[in-house]
């Protein structure tokens, strides 16, 4: 069998939240966004773990097969489905006990429709648009509608009102005036006679109190990114690791790889490695990235093929076939952070960690 495989650790993404939940005020929630398989390190467990710890009891996924893989595997929190969904969608959501975000007045009914007919209570999160122009109610006047349809549909609770800011990151003056909006807008539908908890921040915004609210959501930075502010306590959770499958020497002038990007300038070891971009590593870093080996870098030199991908041992003497690769994570004194492939790659973390084939086993480690 091929030796490549990814490492997740439980404790490090444990680790994470506590280090976050820490940073939040103790009356605040802390809800932990575990959509797209919680960002490639698993969802199931790593819910079930939070759940289990008591670090929190709330979770967010973008849609509700996901909400729904959560109820089957035993997770009995708050599941909000962050995404707008079907009418099917929003019908196993009411099934499964999910909370729903809704911004529209036929996603209200549909909810209503449905926990009549069960004759039990639909849950739902009131979706306010306050910038980044993707979904939420965006005008006072079709919130106003909102809020009068919602009174008549009795079966529907609103658990929670929420919007998300789109440059917490980046400019603190813009985030304070969507924050001021969400404000204005949550007055509106508490004089409505509405009591939803109230959630705006996520994880590049979640530990300024007064972003907080009631909740916060905790994403990126669960799995160790994103928070220059917290670089010491946070860290990543993924490890890719393999073996090379052959390690040979090519003389000065000889090229590696497809169309022949790399040349050598001297006599070199060059390791094979049974990975590529049909793995999910992506093409880009060419020529770019590194790997590890025996605690030391080896970059990488040719292009990444679809199923290997080459590196330069030269300087490292003692890799042989048996050395175990880190293409992400760390190894000895050394680390390669999904944020360093990024940079790299011209990209964000998050698609680092999401973008790692099925064909790559999954290990969930105790360490």
């Amino acid at each position: 069998m091929r030796p490549t495989e990814l490492r997740v650790s439980m404790p490090r993404l444990l680790a994470n939240a506590k280090a976050l939940r820490a940073r939040v005020r103790p009356n605040v929630n802390m809800m932990c966004v575990v959509k797209a398989d919680a960002y490639g390190h698993g969802a199931v467990p790593f819910a079930r773990a939070l759940e289990a710890d008591g670090v929190t009891n709330a979770f967010a996924v973008a849609i509700a097969e996901e909400g729904i893989e959560l109820r089957k595997a035993g997770v009995r929190g708050m599941v909000l489905v962050l995404g707008d969904g079907s009418d099917d969608s929003l019908r196993a959501g009411v099934q499964y006990e999910l909370s729903q975000a809704v911004d529209s007045t036929h996603a209200l009914e549909v909810l209503q429709h449905e926990a009549k007919r069960l004759n039990i209570w639909a849950k739902a999160h009131l979706k306010l648009d306050t910038g980044m122009s993707r979904i939420g109610v965006r005008s006072l006047e079709l919130l106003h509608n909102m809020l009068e349809t919602w009174k008549r549909c009795e079966l529907v609770e609103m658990e929670g009102c929420f919007t998300h800011f789109c440059v917490a990151d980046s400019d603190p003056e813009f985030t304070d005036r969507r924050n001021e909006r969400f404000e204005k807008m949550l007055d509106m539908v508490r004089a409505a006679g509405f009591r939803p908890i109230a959630h705006a921040a996520a994880s590049s915004a979640m530990l300024n109190p007064k972003y907080q609210h009631d909740m916060v959501r905790a994403g990126i930075a669960l799995y160790g990114s994103y928070m220059s502010e917290m670089k010491a306590e946070l860290h990543g959770a993924q490890t890719l690791v393999t073996r090379p499958v052959r390690i040979a020497t090519i003389e000065a002038g000889d090229t590696v790889g497809y169309g022949r990007t790399f040349i050598a300038n001297r006599s070199m070891r060059v390791m094979t490695l049974p990975i590529g971009y049909g793995d999910g590593y992506p093409r880009i870093l060419s020529n770019r990235a590194s790997v590890l080996v025996c605690g030391k870098r080896a970059p990488i030199v040719g292009r990444v093929c679809m199923d290997m991908l080459m590196a330069d041992v030269t300087d490292i003497p003692e890799a042989n076939e048996q050395s175990e690769v880190v293409l992400l994570g760390a190894q000895n004194a050394q680390e390669i952070t999904a944020d360093e492939l990024a940079e790299f790659a011209e990209t964000i973390p998050y698609e680092i960690m999401l973008g790692w084939h099925t064909r790559i086993p999954r290990v969930i480690s105790a360490n």
